[in-house]
């Protein structure tokens, strides 16, 4: 079993809805402040209690996050996702079975395309969308049962998600949420046992779907890439140039930090990854000299030999950094050993 804790945004970081291990008993947490009335709330607690149902049962099919964030960002990948999107979204609104089939040979070949370009990148939108939209799924059930709401009304959200070719591309992680809520209730019509074997099997959601559906690939050679996929590639780049630019000109004291950290925890969904550096957004927990911080704040962290260590983290401070004592005192991180060197108003700090 699981249990729940209602909270109004002070009992975890940030007020998010998250399932926590708290005593080594999957405890599902809801930030009743989100949401407007009471259906929507019973379905969110229906949906982090689902991942401590997940927990209990041993699910291993977790995304690999190196994946996500290294994610390639390549025209043909792009064309081929919102073509197989749209076709998805055929399939679940088809009126015939005739239709239905002929949509989902078309998004599976589109898909199988794409893993031809991606290779394991796939991987990582495959083990999402097995391991988060079950969830999301037990959660649509869960509102539309409570709400009285008519099947359609209640795909609405997750419908514009699906098909904003936009979005969809600038957010990689989220994107996979209706997809894989898609491919969910495809398989309650075409397989309605699929919920029974489902912790029992290895293979993803999307690969329980296409056993069921002959099809061909497309020749990747004779894809013709749109404008709008063009413009996607290009106002994501700049996006990203822009944001980093940003932090490099935030107001503060800039400090640099070199040494011996190692990453220990980050929110995935909200990390931008430009060449060698991340910049984590919200928080990231770094381990120096055997203590770990929180750090809550933006940051950008240069990557080092393996994914988890760090080469170099840079933050801006609203304070300056103090030696006392031999020590360090910061911000964020409060106190480091360490050699400080001020350089051109920056603060640059070598970790003993």
């Amino acid at each position: 079993m699981s249990r729940i804790v209602m909270s109004n945004g002070m009992n975890n970081s940030g007020g998010a809805d998250t399932l926590i291990l708290y005593e080594d008993y999957p405890t599902a947490i809801v930030n009743v402040e989100h949401y407007s009335d009471m259906e929507r709330i019973y379905s969110i607690v229906v949906h982090e209690l689902f991942h401590g149902f997940q927990h209990l049962q041993g699910e291993k099919r977790f995304p690999n996050e190196l994946l996500g964030m290294n994610y390639p960002l390549l025209k043909e990948n792009i064309e081929l996702r919102n073509r197989e999107r749209q076709y998805l979204y055929h399939a679940m609104m088809a009126t015939t079975k005739e239709e239905q089939y002929r949509s989902l040979t078309q998004f599976i070949a589109a898909r199988e395309s794409r893993r031809t370009v991606m290779g394991q990148y796939l991987d990582y939108e495959l083990s999402i969308e097995t391991v988060e939209d079950p969830a999301f799924y037990v959660e649509s059930q869960a509102y539309r049962h409570m709400s009285h709401k008519a099947y359609a009304d209640s795909l609405t959200t997750y419908r514009s998600s699906l098909l904003n070719n936009s979005e969809s591309s600038r957010m990689l992680r989220k994107s996979c949420y209706s997809s894989g809520l898609f491919l969910c209730l495809l398989l309650d019509e075409i397989a309605p046992n699929w919920k029974e074997t489902f912790f029992e099997s290895d293979n993803m959601l999307y690969d329980m779907l296409k056993e069921l559906v002959e099809w061909e690939p497309y020749r990747i050679h004779d894809l013709e890439i749109s404008d709008e996929s063009i413009s996607i590639i290009e106002s994501i780049t700049k996006e990203k140039e822009e944001i980093f630019l940003q932090f490099e000109q935030t107001k503060g004291y800039h400090v640099y930090l070199k040494g011996d950290m190692v990453s220990k925890g980050f929110d995935p969904m909200n990390v931008i990854v430009k060449d060698n550096k991340r910049l984590h957004k919200h928080f990231i927990s770094v381990a120096i000299n055997d203590k770990v911080f929180q750090i809550s704040q933006p940051v950008i962290v240069d990557s080092g030999d393996t994914f988890s260590a760090i080469e170099q983290l840079h933050l801006v401070l609203d304070e300056k950094p103090i030696i006392r004592d031999g020590v360090i005192f910061m911000e964020g991180i409060r106190e480091v050993k360490g050699n400080l060197v001020e350089k051109d108003h920056m603060y640059y700090i070598v970790l003993e």
